[in-house]
């Protein structure tokens, strides 16, 4: 039986596709494959070893019967992360509140320590010398 030839095996079994060849025939990604597959959105193969393969027979079926669209699944699938970088909020970030804060406070003549950053807003050492930072060169 060949893969690559597309015709069924000589006893009738059906073609042997990799996720590549299976994923052609849809029209998406090998990795997007995988991952419909572990959802349950597309056939799930079968392990032969380490590899799984899907037969052109159940990929052909999905192909051309696609699941109904859920209306409760839209947007990201569960788990995936939000990689946009947010833009700050009209009242600035709190980073950048807290600097101000900070900035006031020395200007008026205060002595500000990384201890002190840490207990009033509990932040870690390296955030609050970061605050710190902040405010001293805006200020």
């Amino acid at each position: 039986m060949n893969p690559n030839s597309g015709q069924d095996g000589e006893h009738g079994e059906d073609v042997l596709l990799t996720a590549e060849q299976a994923a052609d025939i849809l029209g998406i990604g090998a990795s997007t494959l995988r991952a419909y597959a572990a959802r349950g959105e597309a056939p799930s193969g079968r392990k032969i070893g380490r590899k799984r393969r899907w037969t052109l027979r159940e990929i052909e079926h999905h192909r051309d019967h696609p699941p109904s669209a859920n209306p409760a699944r839209t947007g990201r699938p569960p788990g995936a992360r939000d990689t946009r970088r947010r833009r700050p909020t009209a009242r600035g970030s709190l980073a950048a509140r807290r600097a101000a804060e900070l900035a006031g406070r020395l200007a008026d003549g205060d002595t500000v320590t990384t201890e002190q950053i840490m207990s009033t807003y509990g932040v870690t050492e390296r955030t609050a010398q970061r605050l710190l930072k902040r405010a001293r060169s805006s200020g």
